[in-house]
């Protein structure tokens, strides 16, 4: 095993896992083995690699992830270390790592520094992938084993422990250091890491006024600046909060904040100084904690929270537990320690003993073992079998943003287009920018620019607040370019299709800031929905609903979606056993949001009797528009009665709402045949339509805005562009799950 490549995060990238990589690079390299790194970026910034670094994926770039397998394939490496998070990954549950592994022609293993026991079915399925492509799986705690045996039932020969490593930590005269750090006469509890709320640093503090009151010499340090991401998140919110804190306990001569990213060395001195560290993390579901082995390594006592790893790695007396979010009891353990030298000397002797055996060299050579007992053999033939990408060539490629940003300015996004440029003369209107918001969500796993991104969004959900009208509680539509309102409440659509997004954003953005704007609009629109009573705007909203209950469990918001669910199911009780399938004598537009949002409602609610509705309905849709393999929407000129059906003009909504019908279908039936279907109506895009009209423009990235019967509407406008890239989207995660 002469020749390794590493993947994953890789400094200056300031996060635990970057650390990591560094250090199993250097332990690796003192095996005498050459190790070249697939560094990942994260979109934040552009990193100043070391030369080891010799290729970067782009994290939300598909592509780059099957460029890099290329590169790897064609360099002569001798086997590949992952290591997998599933957070430093683009692509829903970091799925994009699977189009890499797959292609590789040589032995993987695989880091696990995350193993959940409830995992969600897209975070199972990922880790299901990663394991038929990885030769073994390598866990930092046995208790990541027993996960995966016990909850992804993963035999035990596949996996394998290996500790996180620790640097050997030369011994330095402490009072020198101390006296270095300006805290001599102190007793000093050290917390280290990168700041973020699930670090839980406000128990420590409600801790202190007790041990202050009997140790008033002692001083609290929180080492480390906010983590990047959630910098980028919600700024230094959190870590204004615990000044405040600090602040109101009085407290202020007893804590101090050091707000950077230290090096080894730095760190190093400020484990050897402090008394007693402390590691107050919020939840027990971590197998692994560097902050945790650096400080044993330190022969440092610790006082933990009973995560997983910390329960493992701290028993035999080699540290003192107390329960998450109990301040008192963390009183207590800190003054039992600080009135017990001895206590705290021997349970930092204990810990530095099986830190010894986690010296980094000794990790690595655990490592370069494990890769020369794997077989060339072992490896699947159909790893080789991947030279078709036609999904990833256009137009299965990253959106194209160029006409999106075109149509939007600092108002929101036009309504309308003359050919790609802009028609002011109708200004914008809501039912626009919820679906632009709903798209730019959407975009946050293939996205690499954040900053572009959180641009976007920010114009996007500024316009829906500004929408609400405070004297109805309602929201308003349409908006002329000199920013008036040409009406006090907008249609029942577009109120149902505004709450539709807010409540998709409140599920599913990263960012705290959305999240909380949109979750506040979503329960002040929610408060007046009791008037909405048409279909198609019911079944925007439960979509809207559905969204939300999954996410975050509401119990006002899942009592609402029962109501409206019954309200829309009720409208086809007359007509569900009846040739003409439909609550009206007239099938107009949008038709295919109304079964799906009785799928989806239905799987929410494990009723099955409500699925089994809403697949008829489609199955009845379907078979109205789909004709000798081509998807037919129903025209606008003159919609769809029980005298037939008019062909033109057809819109591009139309293929957007069929295909997010079916593949909602499928997520429940799981037999291909409404995927198929999407897959049809996705392909009236690109030409396989009545007209033989290539609706998608190549150049601008934008959509054409219908079928007219002599071929395409040449205007670009919003709907239909936001159509299509929310169609690609949709298309492109469903073709990638089916080949992986």
């Amino acid at each position: 095993m002469n020749k390794l490549a590493l993947i994953g995060n890789f400094p200056p990238r300031k996060c635990g896992i970057a650390t990591f990589s560094k250090d199993l690079f250097d332990g690796l390299i003192t095996n005498g083995v050459s190790v070249s790194v697939v560094a990942i970026n994260d979109g934040l910034k552009n990193y100043s690699y070391p030369p080891e670094v010799e290729f970067e994926i782009e994290q939300n770039e598909v592509s780059t992830y099957i460029k890099a397998a290329n590169y790897l394939n064609s360099n002569n490496f001798d086997a590949v270390i992952l290591q997998h998070e599933y957070g430093i990954f683009g692509g829903r549950d970091g799925r994009h790592i699977v189009q890499l592994l797959k292609r590789l022609q040589m032995p993987v293993v695989t880091t696990l520094h995350t193993i959940l026991d409830r995992p969600t079915e897209g975070q199972r399925d990922v880790l299901q992938e990663i394991t038929g492509l990885s030769r073994k799986l390598i866990s930092i705690s046995q208790k990541g084993i027993e996960l995966l045996k016990e909850v992804y039932n993963i035999p035990e020969s596949k996996c394998a422990h290996i500790h996180h490593g620790v640097h050997e930590i030369l011994t330095q005269n402490r009072d020198q250091v101390r006296k270095k750090l300006g805290v001599e006469d102190k007793k000093v509890l050290l917390t280290f890491g990168l700041l973020s709320r699930n670090k839980s640093i406000e128990v420590v503090i409600k801790a202190l006024p007790e041990v202050v009151e009997r140790n008033p010499d002692v001083l609290y340090i929180v080492l480390g600046e906010t983590h990047p991401h959630v910098l980028k998140r919600e700024g230094e919110d959190y870590r204004h909060s615990l000044l405040r804190l600090v602040s109101k306990l009085k407290l202020d001569k007893h804590v101090i904040f050091i707000n950077r990213f230290t090096t080894n060395k730095e760190l190093f001195d400020f484990l050897q100084l402090c008394d007693i560290y402390i590691i107050p993390y919020l939840g027990e579901k971590q197998i692994s904690s560097g902050t945790l082995i650096y400080t044993m390594g330190a022969a440092r006592p610790i006082i933990s929270t009973p995560f997983w790893y910390a329960k493992e790695m701290l028993a035999e007396n080699r540290g003192l537990l107390f329960d998450f979010n109990d301040a008192e009891q963390l009183s207590q353990k800190i003054l039992y320690l600080l009135d017990n030298e001895e206590e705290r000397k021997s349970i930092g002797e204990n810990a530095l003993a099986l830190a010894k055996q986690c010296y980094w060299p000794n990790i690595g050579k655990q490592y370069v073992e494990l890769l020369q007992g794997i077989s060339w053999d072992d490896i699947s033939a159909t790893r080789f079998q991947l030279s078709n990408d036609l999904e990833f060539s256009l137009p299965l490629s990253p959106v194209n943003l160029h006409h999106l940003r075109v149509l939007t300015d600092d108002t929101g996004i036009f309504q309308h287009a003359r050919y790609s440029i802009p028609d002011r003369t109708h200004g914008y209107c809501v039912d626009d920018n919820a679906r632009a918001l709903m798209l730019s969500v959407m975009l946050q796993n293939d996205l690499q620019d954040v900053d572009e991104l959180n641009r976007l969004t920010s114009i996007y959900l500024s316009f829906v607040d500004y929408a609400y009208n405070e004297s109805n509680g309602k929201f308003r539509n349409f908006m002329s370019y000199d920013r008036k309102w040409l009406e006090e409440e907008g249609s029942e659509d577009s109120v149902g299709r505004t709450m539709w997004a807010l409540g998709y954003t409140a599920a599913q953005t990263r960012v705290s800031n959305f999240y909380h704007h949109s979750n506040s609009l979503f329960f002040r629109g929610l408060q007046k929905v009791d008037y909405i009573r048409h279909p198609r705007a019911l079944a925007y909203l439960i979509l809207g609903m559905v969204h939300h209950a999954e996410a975050h469990g509401d119990p006002t918001v899942i009592e609402q979606l029962r109501s409206k669910l019954g309200q829309l199911n009720a409208f086809f009780d007359p007509c569900i056993d009846k040739e003409w399938l439909w609550f009206d004598p007239i099938v107009t537009y949008a038709n295919s949001r109304i079964p799906q949002a009785l799928i989806a409602g239905g799987h929410y609610f494990k009723d099955e009797e409500l699925v089994k509705r809403g697949l008829k309905i489609l199955d009845w849709l379907i078979d109205k528009q789909f004709s000798e393999h081509l998807f037919s929407p129903i025209g606008n000129q003159g919609w769809l009665t029980p005298e037939g059906k008019a062909e033109y003009d057809q819109q591009p909504l139309e293929a957007h709402g069929m295909i997010d019908a079916c593949l909602q279908a499928e997520m429940v039936m799981k037999d291909g045949r409404y995927a198929e279907y999407a897959l049809k109506a996705f392909a009236w895009f690109m030409g396989e339509n009545s007209s033989s009209a290539v609706l998608y423009d190549f150049s601008t990235g934008g959509c054409r805005d219908g079928l007219h019967s002599e071929g395409a509407n040449m205007n670009q406008g919003a709907e239909s562009t936001l159509s299509w890239m929310m169609s690609l989207i949709s298309i492109s995660y469903y073709l990638r799950r089916k080949k992986q």
